[in-house]
C-alpha cells in the first residue's frame, strides 16, 4: 500500500460541482491518480477562505459520486486519444491561486 495517498474517480450526475463550476458538466468525470494535484478552483478557494464561518448548504440539488482506491488508476488509450473530451487546460483553474503560506508566521 502506497503512502502517496489515494486515487480518486469522481462523476457528476446532475447539478453543479461547487469546487469547479465551469467545465465540469453533468455526465462528466475526473480521474486523479495518486500524487496528482487536484482540488477546488481559484474562485471556490477564495470564496470559501473568505466566507463567514457558519453552517452552509453546499451543492444543493446536486448528485455526484466518488470512488477512492489505494491503487493507482489509469485512463484507457481510448479515453485519452479518441474520445476528444480531455480537458487540456484543466490545470489553468489554479493559475490564479495566491500564496497564503508564510513559514515565518507563528
Amino acid at each position: 500500500q502506497s503512502t502517496w495517498g489515494m486515487s480518486e474517480f469522481m462523476g457528476l450526475i446532475h447539478g453543479h460541482y461547487e469546487a469547479k463550476k465551469h467545465g465540469f458538466a453533468p455526465g462528466g468525470a475526473t480521474l486523479h491518480s495518486m500524487g496528482t494535484p487536484h482540488g477546488p478552483d481559484v474562485d471556490c478557494f477564495e470564496q470559501a477562505s473568505n466566507d463567514q464561518l457558519v453552517p452552509t448548504r453546499v451543492a444543493e440539488g446536486t448528485m455526484s459520486f466518488m470512488f477512492e482506491s489505494c491503487l493507482s488508476l489509469a485512463c484507457s488509450d481510448w479515453s485519452i486519444k479518441e474520445c476528444e473530451e480531455v480537458d487540456e487546460d484543466y490545470y489553468k483553474c489554479w493559475q490564479g491561486l495566491k500564496r497564503h503560506f508564510n513559514p515565518n508566521k507563528k
